[in-house]
């Protein structure tokens, strides 16, 4: 039995890397890539001229931190749900991940899986949060559009003492806030479900507008609040334990920044049964790709 699978790829940079990421996984999947409008597309496009890769016309001008970043999510998701076959998983990843698994092993991991989503999410909205993460999340951040004005607007909410809410009111009902990887696979299903409450409950644009992060808890907002969906993806409780600990796919090693994977992290890589590895760079990851090609052919 096969999977009918869709990637969704955010890329600024690296068009080599692009490649041989799409030629290490499934040659029978569908690829939608978002080029940061930053980005001179040309050459990716030039690079990579595949039947089943698809760079989608709506660029995102991509600031990091910002709603910007849940645009070119949303942008990738349309563009799935529009195309004519219907996915049983989509994978949402990064230009500079690399799979750890060969395109066999995954395919038989997700045919165990059942109606289980791929999407993990910690309530923020808890006495647990340290001093820095309740800062974080509960300073406003308007303006994200012009960095100058954001930064000038965070301090002067910060004097006043204005603090976000970390729940907030949708049609009458309370929602609280969660936050996980921005890196999951759910179904295609799940997929329009959240591009519908996007489209159609101006409250969630409108509170996260000003938040830190949305990409990594609008999606997973939205999820854990409707509980006919809640029951069916991962949900962490306790104290938030890193990011690390909510991205359910992938091995990052994130202190302070996401670290550049090379041939030395290769043994831990093997040993942490994790799918997907970030971040893999063109000419200093080269010597770990190698390895890990080799290991995906024997482990086929």
């Amino acid at each position: 039995m096969n999977c009918k699978i869709a990637y969704l790829i955010s890329a600024h940079t690296d068009p080599h890397q692009l490649l041989r990421l799409i030629e290490a996984l499934h040659p029978d999947a569908e690829y939608f890539v978002h080029v940061d409008a930053k980005s001179d597309i040309n050459p990716f496009i030039s690079l990579i001229q595949r039947q089943n890769v698809h760079f989608i016309e709506s660029r995102v001008n991509v600031r990091w931190g910002t709603m910007r970043e849940v645009e070119y999510q949303m942008n990738l998701l349309r563009a799935a749900v529009s195309h004519p076959s219907h996915f049983d998983h989509i994978f949402f990843l990064s230009g500079l991940d690399y799979p750890l698994w060969s395109p066999q092993r995954i395919t038989e991991w997700l045919l165990t899986q059942g109606e289980r989503e791929i999407l993990q999410g910690i309530c923020m909205d808890t006495p647990l949060l340290n001093d820095n993460q309740r800062e974080l999340y509960t300073v406003a951040r308007p303006f994200c559009h012009s960095p100058k004005l954001a930064i000038l607007m965070r301090k002067l909410l910060r004097l006043t003492g204005y603090r976000k809410k970390l729940h907030f009111d949708v049609d009458g009902r309370e929602w609280k806030l969660y936050k996980g990887g921005a890196w999951w696979c759910i179904s295609q299903t799940l997929a329009e479900y959240v591009l519908d409450t996007y489209d159609t409950r101006p409250a969630v644009k409108r509170y996260f507008s000003d938040s830190f992060g949305p990409a990594e808890t609008l999606i997973q907002t939205i999820v854990f609040n409707a509980p006919q969906w809640a029951s069916r993806c991962m949900l962490e409780t306790g104290a938030y334990p890193g990011l690390a600990a909510v991205t359910p796919l992938h091995f990052i090693d994130y202190n302070p920044v996401i670290k550049v994977m090379d041939e030395t992290d290769y043994p831990r890589l093997m040993a942490s049964g994790k799918i997907f590895c970030r971040k893999v760079v063109s000419g200093r990851s080269d010597t770990l790709v190698n390895m890990l090609n080799s290991n995906s052919a024997h482990s086929s």
